[in-house]
């Protein structure tokens, strides 16, 4: 069961990931809602530019750059305590981050290099996000809401030619279910999975593609923004922990193929 919006108090939101794409997205939403926002990628020009853009476009809420490498467990940790000092406290914490491979291949044929940055980021980034998190919300009275965002792979799906993506994805299901038994004595904490379903990032848009990929792109994918609208409003009023929603249904799945001549090159030649 979700609270309605006007119920919740204003958040202080930490995302990783999210100087672009759907991360952006997310702390744009959360700052429409009133919230306060910590936009953190690799880069600090990125952070800056993009910290920028946002209080521009809301000048009354907080908004904050740090940059972190999510594959550093001490820039995870320096994360959480630079919102916990300049925010008061942390209330949600959106592990966002993730890389994908930009050219597909068969996995004797990718090297270690780019096999070790996608479970790097997507997998071990998760863990340190989450660990760093957890720090700081054990020591908060109201406790912390952690939010892990899947992709393809989570549910077991094959990933053929991007084989660490789909297995670091997969993992992440398990770690929510370990997480929640971990925190199941601490009421005010809870784990959760977002699920964005296809989105028309340059994760998703960039590299090799063949015309039946670039057809199912143009039927099943969405805008950050509209998939952002959707996922903010649940993740700020879920109640309880262990919760997987997901914006890209089996029934959406259907009613978007039976209207596939609109989606024609919305994305994709």
């Amino acid at each position: 069961m979700e609270e309605p919006w006007w119920r919740l108090r204003f958040a202080q939101v930490v995302i990783t990931g999210s100087s672009r794409g759907l991360g952006y997205a997310l702390a744009d939403q959360f700052l429409a809602f009133g919230d306060d926002v910590i936009v953190s990628s690799r880069t600090e020009q990125a952070c800056l530019e993009a910290a920028e853009k946002l209080t521009q476009k809301y000048p009354a809420r907080k908004v904050l750059s740090f940059p972190c490498d999510v594959r550093n467990a001490d820039e995870a940790v320096a994360l959480a305590r630079f919102a916990q000092e300049k925010l008061g406290r942390l209330d949600i914490w959106v592990n966002n981050a993730g890389v994908s491979q930009v050219h597909k291949s068969e996995l004797q044929e990718t090297s270690p290099e780019v096999l070790e940055q996608v479970l790097a980021t997507n997998l071990l980034g998760s863990i340190y996000g989450a660990r760093a998190a957890l720090q700081v919300f054990s020591e908060q009275e109201n406790g912390g809401k952690l939010f892990f965002i899947d992709g393809t792979g989570s549910w077991g799906n094959a990933t053929p030619g991007n084989v660490a993506y789909g297995a670091s994805k997969r993992a992440i299901t398990q770690l929510k279910a370990s997480l929640v038994a971990e925190t199941k004595k601490e009421r005010e904490i809870a784990i959760h999975i977002a699920s964005p379903g296809m989105v028309a990032t340059e994760l998703l848009l960039g590299g090799d593609r063949d015309a039946r990929a670039s057809k199912f792109i143009n039927i099943l994918a969405e805008d950050a923004s509209t998939v952002a609208a959707w996922m903010v409003p649940r993740m700020r009023g879920v109640r309880g922990s262990g919760k997987y929603f997901k914006f890209l249904t089996t029934r959406g799945v259907i009613w978007r193929f039976l209207t596939a001549k609109g989606r024609k090159g919305r994305f994709l030649p």
